[in-house]
């Protein structure tokens, strides 16, 4: 919900110091309009580094690596006893130990300490999120579902757009300029290659222009993937990149595109990064997650549900032209307003 006197929620929060606990990259640009909106803002890694040993110790909850956990969040607490938080932003919450939420409380006690979750909880990642929800003033998740099946313990807030990475110089909605028909970038797991290849055999076979980018993080996920999953059968070494793209790179490859496709994770209720993006960007959209149906800005002129087990379609839809919406859904979801929505 937009709240009309913008001015006052943006006021409250000119002067306010944050800390914002998060993975590497995701933070920058909520840090950068943070800033802009008058914040002071510190930043903490979730974990002690991004190697996969870390990672994988980390979601399968081992007791002993979760005292690793509360020590390096002991040393990282040090580092920024004195700042007194006004507010403790917690993204994803899996590799905070609840020992950690409870040296937070101790340490910054006048501080609203919040948790948003960008993962729904059927993964295994999110196993056991449910009993550190107590220890925050606030939980909020990106998932509509998981918000309908717990209302009375968490707030539903769907992702964002990074309005202060859009490109200045886009084409219009409706342009003839467009570089791309449709296009693609996300990571290569589960079923997404396959889909976006089928989509993309199509399309090129009607004369329409494309671009993908699949990244996976490490050479062994490939071999991995073509040895374990049976969605990889015709998935080639050259299909892949081992290095992610910018965000400014990702919208300006999204804002020159007529179409972009969107294939969440198998299981997934709650609507991509991506699904934002493209509202944010004004492009039309196609997309294996069918619960997008639910939200304010879905239109069936701009947005097209497919079944990822036969993903076929219309290819009338890209060329059809795209509606506008109205002003202040885009402005609900850009991540200005996802900020002055989480430290209201």
């Amino acid at each position: 919900m937009i709240v009309k006197d913008e001015t006052e929620r943006i006021r409250n929060i000119v002067g306010k110091r944050i800390l914002l606990i998060a993975l590497p990259g995701y933070p920058n640009g909520i840090i950068e309009q943070m800033r802009a909106l008058g914040a002071e803002v510190d930043y903490m890694h979730d974990k002690p580094d991004e190697g996969v040993l870390c990672k994988t110790l980390g979601r399968l909850h081992i007791k002993v690596y979760q005292k690793v956990l509360h020590k390096y969040y002991e040393k990282q607490i040090e580092k920024y006893y004195d700042r007194n938080y006004d507010y403790i932003l917690v993204i994803r919450g899996e590799y905070t130990p609840e020992s950690a939420i409870i040296l937070l409380r101790k340490s910054f006690p006048k501080s609203k300490i919040i948790l948003y979750m960008w993962d729904g909880l059927h993964k295994k990642n999110t196993r056991g999120i449910e009993k550190k929800w107590p220890l925050f003033d606030k939980v909020y998740t990106f998932d509509r579902i998981d918000y309908e099946e717990n209302k009375d313990k968490i707030t539903f807030l769907p992702l964002y757009y990074y309005d202060n990475y859009l490109p200045k110089n886009m084409p219009e909605s409706n342009s003839d300029n467009f570089r791309y028909d449709i296009s693609f970038i996300g990571t290569g797991h589960g079923d997404r290659i396959k889909i976006v290849k089928q989509i993309f055999k199509k399309c090129q076979y009607n004369g329409m222009s494309t671009f993908s980018y699949f990244y996976l993080p490490h050479p062994l996920l490939f071999l991995s993937n073509k040895l374990l999953n049976k969605h990889y059968k015709n998935v080639h070494g050259s299909d892949i990149k081992y290095k992610m793209l910018s965000f400014e790179k990702v919208y300006e490859v999204y804002s020159n595109s007529r179409c972009v496709i969107d294939v969440e994770n198998i299981g997934q209720h709650g609507l991509t990064m991506r699904s934002i993006e493209i509202l944010g960007l004004k492009r039309k959209f196609i997309t294996t997650n069918s619960d997008i149906v639910n939200y304010d800005f879905y239109n069936k002129n701009n947005v097209m549900v497919i079944d990822r087990e036969d993903p076929d379609f219309d290819l009338d839809f890209i060329k059809k032209p795209y509606i506008q919406l109205k002003e202040e859904i885009y402005e609900k979801y850009s991540l200005k307003n996802w900020i002055l929505e989480i430290l209201n």
